[in-house]
């Protein structure tokens, strides 16, 4: 099915309402219709602390900094962050000094910790349910009181994961072109943020790194015949989670009406039954993976080197697609280049020795442009795209936190199946 969601047309920008915005008109007029748009001011939840990180250095070095993160260098050639130069692990107290320090400028940058292990039990299978992301990922778990898990705001959106993004440098760095599987409340604290939207309709301009196969209503893309829901759940844990929701509820209809007690452990054989089924069939799509890997690598040993204007050759296009460990969500079009493309200023410079010429497509649509300040929070329905240019202010690192949700499939409340979406907000509560 094609996207049904809000697509700018002419002329149109992105409206700024003030961050008191009550959570019904922010799903009316935002997060239903997938529209994106800027809150002036900070959270307004009486637990929300984040203010303090970076005012206060030693507060946020006193409370997380001996937590360890994975911290993302600068691509020596395309200086810029994004790519899969390999991450290095540090305390968060080390990261704080060398942000800090004027010969470090604008070399390293704090992202998600895809990579890091989480202390979080959210993580975890159990009879409860399947593994859910790392909901607390390093820092963010030594920072869990200064911040709501459900902000008012989002109303009943369910929190997928929070991050805390910092780096440094006077100098614009870019994180490329790419989108998220999950709708994002973006807070800057401090420094200055350019973002570059795209909806997710304008994917077949953006020249994507992975096999794109679906496209839900909501805007929500799926790579590589993946099973996934408009929600954003696998369909198997999607089954999974039903299985823990129906038990439950039979469990205390029992306990309240009387006879034996419903377990987990009675439906626990059908469940198995179906990840041997998925399993099986994976096993299969891996190796024809592998076949079409080998043949992708047979064109390019003989391939043609030539390739028409504003066009990326066949063989330039697979190697692409072969190196690197980038997400498939990823564009391949360098910042520079989306930026001179579309006239956006201050644009990156293109690197010394850079080669690529790889642009949009004639007919992509002219991106929305955002400039956020320090005070604001940008909401950005899940898989819009955007190309996010940063740089920091005279006092201090640019710092932002950010709130990935669940995708929303509802119309009148956020996602249809509510009894699965219920028993996993129960588990993140419980956090």
């Amino acid at each position: 099915m094609p996207y049904e969601g809000w697509v700018p047309g002419a002329g149109a920008t992105v409206p700024v309402e003030p961050a008191s915005l009550s959570a019904q008109v922010m799903w009316e007029k935002y997060i239903q219709p997938r529209r994106p748009v800027v809150l002036d001011g900070l959270l307004d939840d009486a637990v929300w602390k984040g203010q303090q990180w970076k005012t206060d250095r030693s507060y946020l070095q006193d409370k997380a900094g001996d937590a360890e993160v994975m911290v993302e260098p600068v691509h020596p050639k395309e200086q810029c962050f994004g790519t899969s130069m390999q991450r290095k692990l540090m305390q968060l107290k080390e990261l704080l000094d060398l942000l800090h320090d004027p010969a470090q400028d604008g070399t390293f940058y704090l992202t998600t910790q895809y990579e890091a292990e989480a202390d979080d039990a959210a993580s975890t299978a159990t009879d409860e349910g399947p593994g859910l992301d790392p909901v607390l990922p390093s820092p963010t778990h030594k920072l869990r009181d200064d911040f709501p898990l459900h902000p008012r705001l989002l109303g009943d959106l369910v929190l997928q994961q929070c991050n805390l993004w910092m780096g440094s440098g006077t100098k614009q760095r870019s994180s490329g072109l790419h989108h998220d599987f999950h709708d994002n409340l973006y807070i800057l604290l401090q420094g200055h943020k350019r973002f570059v939207l795209f909806p997710p309709s304008a994917h077949e301009h953006l020249h994507i790194r992975g096999d794109l196969t679906h496209v839900h209503p909501n805007g929500l893309l799926v790579y590589d015949d993946a099973h996934i829901r408009a929600d954003g759940l696998d369909e198997l844990d999607a089954a999974h989670w039903r299985i823990v929701a129906r038990s439950k509820r039979a469990s205390k209809k029992r306990r309240v009406e009387g006879g034996a007690h419903d377990s987990y452990a009675e439906v626990k054989d059908a469940w198995q039954q179906l990840r041997a089924e998925r399993e099986k069939e994976e096993d299969a799509e891996d190796e024809e993976e592998e076949e079409d890997d080998e043949d992708a690598l047979g064109v390019l040993d003989g391939g043609d080197a030539e390739s028409e204007a504003g066009d990326m050759d066949e063989g330039e296009a697979l190697l692409a697609n072969l190196e690197g460990d980038e997400p498939p969500s990823f564009s391949l079009i360098k910042p520079y280049q989306l930026h001179a493309h579309f006239g956006i200023e201050p644009a990156m410079q293109k690197p010394e020795g850079a080669t690529s010429t790889l642009a949009p497509s004639p007919s992509c649509p002219a991106p929305l442009v955002v400039e956020l300040k320090a005070g604001q929070m940008l909401y950005l329905p899940a898989s819009w795209f955007h190309e996010v240019t940063s740089w920091a202010s005279e006092s201090g690192p640019h710092m932002a936190f950010n709130y990935w949700m669940h995708p929303p499939d509802g119309q009148a409340s956020a996602y249809a199946d509510t009894d699965i979406w219920d028993t996993i907000r129960e588990r993140v509560v419980a956090l």
